[in-house]
């Protein structure tokens, strides 16, 4: 790995626990709550957010070095309930999977 590549590689983790924090504190009954996360490439992971009444696990795809405002506004604006943006999924953690990676 070249000096470069870690150096990315680290800012992207150093992101991780800011990502987490926003997502807790900012919770309210009505939207999803955050379940936790699974680091899928070198700069992604998915999400695991439970819908408000529980009937659903989402499964959010995000690029990490990208995450900012926006994917909040996503997770909160309604987004995973878009049935036209979920997709099926063989991950046995979550029900439908929703690709995140352009907030």
């Amino acid at each position: 790995m070249t000096a470069r590549s870690q150096d990315h590689h680290q800012a992207v983790f150093e992101r991780l626990p800011g990502i987490v924090r926003a997502l807790v504190a900012d919770h309210t009954p009505h939207l999803p709550a955050f379940k936790g996360l699974v680091i899928t490439g070198t700069d992604r992971m998915r999400l695991y957010l439970t819908a408000p009444d529980g009937s659903l696990t989402y499964g959010a795809d995000v690029i990490i070095s990208h995450t900012g405002p926006g994917l909040l506004a996503g997770i909160t604006s309604g987004y995973l309930d878009n049935e036209h943006a979920q997709k099926p999924t063989d991950d046995p953690l979550c029900d439908v999977v929703v690709d995140l990676t352009s907030y």
